[in-house]
């Protein structure tokens, strides 16, 4: 079907701005509408010249260092970049569901391209382009790995996009004096990635009241297959974001205490 190909078209794309003008074309399918997951590429467009790396560069906790601010914000525009395509994958994945989960995701997918021009004026502005450092693929190849759409709800806006929350309100307190214009696209990042992440709960709960499953353990079960050892991890929870983008008491328990806390009864 024609929404199937303008989706591919979108993965395909090079840019962010070759995606958002594919996304503006894309019209969400009546409810319940289906289709067979086509074959997915191994990668996501990217430019031409482009370096690739299979390991993610090691990051410097500080941000003092203009070069090191720099090299951050370039990663953040690839990580903005990836997730225009994860959540097209989201609706690739979404045969049979109701026309309102095509529509959030999107309106998502046209964020993060708006998301990754943001950062792309601001790089120019110092000098530097996205590909100036090696990216790497590994939300792609996560997102790839889920067997269903019920995981990707889970690998991709309730744990990635989620820590990414994490990381964001404790960075963001330390780049307002350090360097503001890097804090106010950030700013903007976070605020309209809690919506995202709200999204993905939303949705995760409907997946699983349709599959007759218990949604806090079926998140926990997803995390523990494709994230094994990353619970706790690295960097204290968002609670207050986290909290508004959907998560349950039981859920920000089981994140910050680790796999080992008691079953619920």
């Amino acid at each position: 079907m024609e929404y199937v190909a303008d989706l591919l078209a979108v993965i395909a794309a090079p840019t962010a701005t070759d995606k958002a003008a594919l996304l503006e074309r894309c019209q969400p399918p009546v409810d319940g509408a289906t289709w067979e997951l086509p074959p997915l590429p191994a990668r996501p467009g990217r430019p031409a010249g482009w370096r690739e790396s299979d390991i993610a560069p090691r990051r410097r906790r500080t941000l003092s260092h203009a070069g090191t601010r720099n090299r951050f914000l370039l990663a953040i525009h690839h990580i903005e970049l990836s997730a225009v395509d994860l959540a097209v994958l989201a609706c690739l994945r979404a045969s049979g569901a109701p026309a309102a989960l095509h529509e959030d995701f999107l309106a998502i997918a046209r964020d993060e391209a708006r998301h990754a021009r943001l950062l792309e004026d601001l790089l120019a502005a110092r000098g530097l382009a996205p590909g100036d450092e090696p990216v790497h693929h590994r939300l792609w190849d996560t997102a790839l790995a889920c067997a269903d759409l019920g995981e990707h709800l889970v690998a991709v806006p309730r744990f990635l996009e989620a820590r990414g929350l994490d990381v964001s309100a404790e960075l963001l307190p330390r780049l307002a004096q350090l360097d503001p214009a890097a804090h106010a696209v950030l700013t903007v990042i976070y605020h309209d990635e809690i919506g995202h992440v709200a999204s993905g709960s939303r949705w995760h709960r409907w997946w699983c009241a349709r599959q007759g499953v218990d949604g806090e353990i079926h998140f926990q079960a997803v995390v523990a297959r494709r994230f094994p050892g990353q619970v706790p991890g690295p960097t204290p929870l968002d609670r207050p974001g986290r909290l508004q983008a959907g998560f349950t008491a039981l859920d920000l328990a089981w994140l910050a205490e680790g796999p080992e806390i008691a079953p619920r009864g």
